[in-house]
């Protein structure tokens, strides 16, 4: 039996979007869809966020790639990443990418590398874009899964730091000056030709996870879809289709280890495991919508009492009839008494 061939994959990391603390994690969610042969880190190391990742480069064998910025407030980084990922794409050594960043920009360039063919695996935080979510095959909620959360939480927009307010005729005070200053130059959006409706829907809190009755209704289409006459769908089947339904749907997103446990959740849902006819220790697991068998017992009862009330009526009637014959006979039988005396 030939051994299935590994894919290679190309993790690019947009050191300036993503904190350090997530690297193992990165690693070992891409070594599940192949082999990393390309391991980059793009930044301006001048940064003490993209300084951090340094203590890391060597234990994990990952090639730093240092871009200074040309212009305060531009990220040259971002550039430098797709120039990287254009030049391997075309160099034919890879079958897949794995960007990690929250950044929406990079969605063009997942979309051109996926027209190409590539696997593309994105990993970022719950505040990224659902653009950029979409756009990759499939999509790892980093703070989720480094956290270990038994539900998705909804992540708000970035707050910003405000100095304290300063009393009349007092000045502010030098730090919270000087954060107010820095924040101000870090800034690369200016917000002061933007409607209000934009800045609010900028400030609101966000969420790429679909809630569990979206979840429900997305995988009772499914299973009526793939399902045959009985009714019943292999999970496996089940589960390769629900990725590419919900962009970025993970079991580990709603604190379930397996695609099993979280079906489970659902009361509307119904399993079976059936012995594999080719593996006595393996089984198969099978899911169905549940069906309205419950509904239709009382249906049968009504229709019984409706019978059982139908007989009873009968027999008031031919008890009736009979009473009425005799009574019809009595007046008769006088009748004819009368007539003879």
């Amino acid at each position: 039996m030939e051994e299935k061939e590994e894919k290679k994959i190309a993790v690019l990391i947009d050191a300036e979007n993503v904190s350090s603390k997530y690297i193992k994690l990165i690693l070992d969610e891409t070594s599940n869809y192949g082999t990393a042969t390309y391991k980059r880190l793009y930044g301006d190391f001048q940064v003490a966020s993209v300084k951090a990742w340094m203590k890391d480069l060597q234990e994990y064998a990952i090639t730093p790639i240092f871009q200074y910025n040309y212009t305060h407030g531009k990220n040259a980084s971002d550039s430098a990443l797709i120039i990287d990922a254009m030049d391997i794409l075309y160099s034919g050594n890879v079958d897949g990418f794995c960007i990690v960043t929250s950044d929406s920009d990079f969605t063009k360039l997942v979309l051109r590398l996926r027209e190409s063919g590539m696997t593309v695996i994105g990993m970022g935080e719950q505040k990224t874009p659902t653009a950029l979510v979409s756009a990759c095959e499939a999509f790892k909620f980093l703070d989720i899964l480094y956290g270990g959360e038994s539900a998705p939480r909804k992540q708000g927009g970035r707050k910003r730091a405000q100095a304290p307010a300063a009393k009349a005729g007092q000045e502010p005070a030098p730090q919270a000056a000087a954060e107010t200053l820095s924040l101000a130059g870090a800034a690369d959006t200016d917000t002061s030709f933007a409607e209000p409706a934009e800045i609010e829907a900028a400030d609101a809190p966000t969420s790429n996870i679909p809630s569990m009755e979206e979840m429900g209704k997305e995988i009772i289409s499914i299973i009526n879809t793939q399902a045959g006459e009985d009714g019943w769908v292999n999970l496996s089947e089940l589960g390769d289709n629900l990725p590419k339904r919900v962009p970025g749907f993970d079991p580990r997103n709603y604190g379930c280890s397996k695609l099993r446990l979280f079906i489970e959740k659902f009361d509307s849902i119904e399993m079976r495991s059936v012995k594999n006819p080719h593996n006595n220790i393996l089984s198969v697991i099978y899911v169905r919508v549940k069906q309205p068998e419950e509904a239709e017992k009382p249906a049968k009862r009504t229709r019984t009492k409706r019978k059982s009330a139908g007989k009873t009526a009968a027999r008031t009637a031919a008890k009736a009839a009979k009473t009425g014959s005799k009574a019809a006979s009595k007046a008769s039988a006088n009748a004819g008494k009368t007539e003879e005396a």
